[in-house]
C-alpha cells in the first residue's frame, strides 16, 4: 500500500464531500426561501387553508389533475374460456404466425397461447 496515494485519495474525498456539502446547503437555502414565499402567499391570499387556495387556483385556471404520463389505468383481460374450437383455431394460426402475434390478434394472454402450443389443452 502506497501511503502517499492513500493520502491523496483521502484529500480528494474531503474535497468532494465539501463540494457536496455546499450543494446540499444551497438546496436547503433555496427550499427554505421557496417555503417562506409560499407561506406568505397563503397568508396574503385570504383563504382559510392552503387546500382552499389550491382548489380555487385549480378551478380558476381549469387545471385537470390526472395522470400526466398519458397511460390509461391498467385493465385486466377477460378470462379466456378454452374450448376445442378455440384451441384448434389457435393451433391453425400458430402454423403461420408467432405466439406473440396470435396472442395480440386474439387478445388472449401469451401464457394461454404457449399452453396450447405445448399441448396443455389436448384433453378438450
Amino acid at each position: 500500500m502506497d501511503i502517499d496515494k492513500e493520502l491523496k485519495r483521502i484529500e480528494q474525498q474531503k474535497k468532494d464531500l465539501q463540494k457536496q456539502r455546499q450543494q446540499l446547503l444551497e438546496q436547503k437555502r433555496t427550499r427554505r426561501a421557496a417555503l417562506s414565499k409560499l407561506k406568505t402567499l397563503v397568508k396574503q391570499s385570504g383563504f382559510d387553508t392552503p387546500k382552499a387556495l389550491v382548489e380555487a387556483l385549480v378551478d380558476m385556471y381549469d387545471i385537470h389533475l390526472e395522470r400526466e404520463c398519458g397511460a390509461s389505468p391498467a385493465k385486466r383481460r377477460k378470462h379466456t374460456k378454452m374450448t376445442a374450437e378455440l384451441r384448434d383455431q389457435i393451433r391453425a394460426m400458430l402454423k403461420g404466425q408467432s405466439m406473440n402475434q396470435v396472442s395480440k390478434e386474439l387478445q388472449i394472454s401469451y401464457a394461454v397461447i404457449a399452453k396450447v402450443a405445448n399441448g396443455a389443452y389436448d384433453m378438450l
